[in-house]
């Protein structure tokens, strides 16, 4: 299983909008990915750093699961576009993206 993740750095003076990533955003991701989709989607929200009370390095971190490297680069093929230009309607950063193995 491969997981890519999207990371919203939490910057000075950087802005996070809540409510288009977790309505129009969320539902752009749904439409677009379908039946491409991902096995399972998480939505981190930074609430803290180390020590807790700092603050977040991230506003959030999306994660989206995919069975096969193939299966994540199709879906990305076909929608990648797309989601690189919502992204500025939400963050007023750039993500950082990276996609990893999961080792269970």
């Amino acid at each position: 299983m491969v997981r890519l993740s999207v990371m919203y750095p939490a910057t000075a003076g950087s802005q996070f909008n809540w409510d288009y990533y977790l309505g129009p955003h969320r539902e752009l991701s749904r439409r677009l990915l379908g039946s491409r989709g991902p096995v399972r989607t998480d939505i981190d929200r930074g609430i803290s750093g180390i020590p807790p009370g700092t603050p977040a390095p991230y506003h959030a971190i999306g994660h989206l699961f995919f069975r096969s490297m193939a299966d994540l680069q199709a879906a990305q093929e076909a929608t990648a576009s797309e989601f690189v230009a919502d992204e500025r309607n939400y963050s007023s950063v750039p993500s950082v993206v990276q996609i990893s193995e999961i080792l269970e």
